[in-house]
């Protein structure tokens, strides 16, 4: 049986789409600070668990920090029962020996995040400010979270060297992982950070 190249053009084009298919693009919200602490404290006020931890991208000297909050969802909050956790990346002390190597997308694997109300419905909240690169898009493919910055976060004294703060609120309690930082020019390193622990099929 012959086969058009009409018909194999087709077929090559539907198998190119189905990895980005199974993309699942998340809502992303802006709140204010406030906004971030009312939904988790019914006081407005939260006490978070801070971790940082350090990686360098090829062509810099010094290294970037990423800064990684948790905190829980008290009883009476929109957020009862989660853990909410917060990521804010800094590369004012990394200095760029070439073409700036910037920090472009963030890589997690988190599991499921939940959908809360902040202000509209979102899984992914950033925290607006004056300063600071946001986020374009994050996307979910699996267990995994892809965040896009909107504007690259580069070495001191090369733009724009740090990010808003910015995160989501899941079932499960913070654990050890491994996170993934992509240069903007290049290099993939990993970075360690603190994900939800995966409680379940439908958590």
């Amino acid at each position: 049986m012959r086969v058009s190249k009409a018909c194999l053009c087709l077929a090559a084009s539907a198998l190119a789409l189905v990895p980005s298919a199974m993309a699942r693009q998340l809502a992303v919200v802006k709140v204010t600070p406030v906004g971030v602490a009312c939904m988790f404290s019914p006081k407005c006020g939260i006490t978070p668990t801070d971790s940082v931890s350090y990686f360098q991208l090829p062509g810099s000297a010094g290294q970037g920090k990423l800064l990684v909050r948790t905190y829980p969802g008290l009883p009476g909050t929109r957020a009862a029962g989660l853990t909410g956790y917060s990521f804010f990346i800094d590369m004012s002390r990394s200095m760029a020996l070439g073409a700036p190597n910037c920090v472009s997308k963030m890589v997690l694997d988190t599991g499921p995040v939940a959908t809360l109300e902040y202000g509209s419905p979102g899984e992914v909240f950033v925290v607006d400010g004056n300063a600071g690169a946001g986020l374009s898009q994050v996307s979910q493919t699996g267990n995994r979270l892809t965040f896009t910055f909107a504007k690259a976060i580069c070495p001191g004294r090369s733009g724009m060297t740090e990010s808003l703060y910015f995160g989501f609120a899941a079932k499960g309690g913070p654990i050890p992982a491994k996170g993934q930082i992509s240069g903007s020019e290049s290099g993939v390193v990993d970075v360690d950070v603190r994900v939800p622990r995966r409680t379940g099929p439908d958590s």
